[in-house]
């Protein structure tokens, strides 16, 4: 039987999260490629970490959506050695928690429904 977790749980905040890679052109970034996945809220403390990227000239830490969440940045972005590649990471904690909140409620109803029908399965 599979693990079962509390819809409370950490694991089941569902966060947006976009990739694109940029290539320098002309002195401006041009973006070439983007990737969009969901992942969870300690995935998302990973790849906002302080640290760096193996072999990376530089990196970033923003905040973009400055009124949308309270956490210090959303937005990581890591320039290669050479300075003509750039990778940019953009989480959506609003839609995170809007997407949580919805779970929180189907979650509820449910158990409400459940309840009505009479005892569990």
């Amino acid at each position: 039987m599979a693990k079962r977790y509390s819809v409370f749980s950490r694991k089941h905040k569902h966060i947006p999260l976009t990739k694109t890679d940029y290539v320098k052109s002309g002195g401006k970034w041009k973006p070439i490629n983007v990737e969009h996945d969901v992942i969870s809220d300690e995935q998302a403390g990973w790849i906002l970490g302080s640290a760096g990227l193996p072999f990376e000239r530089s990196h970033r830490l923003e905040k973009k959506d400055r009124y949308g969440h309270s956490h210090p940045y959303d937005t990581f972005s890591s320039i290669s050695p050479d300075g003509s590649q750039k990778t940019q990471w953009s989480v959506d904690y609003a839609t995170g928690d809007r997407n949580y909140s919805k779970l929180v409620r189907k979650s509820y109803y449910d158990r409400m429904r459940r309840k009505k029908k009479g005892g569990r399965r």
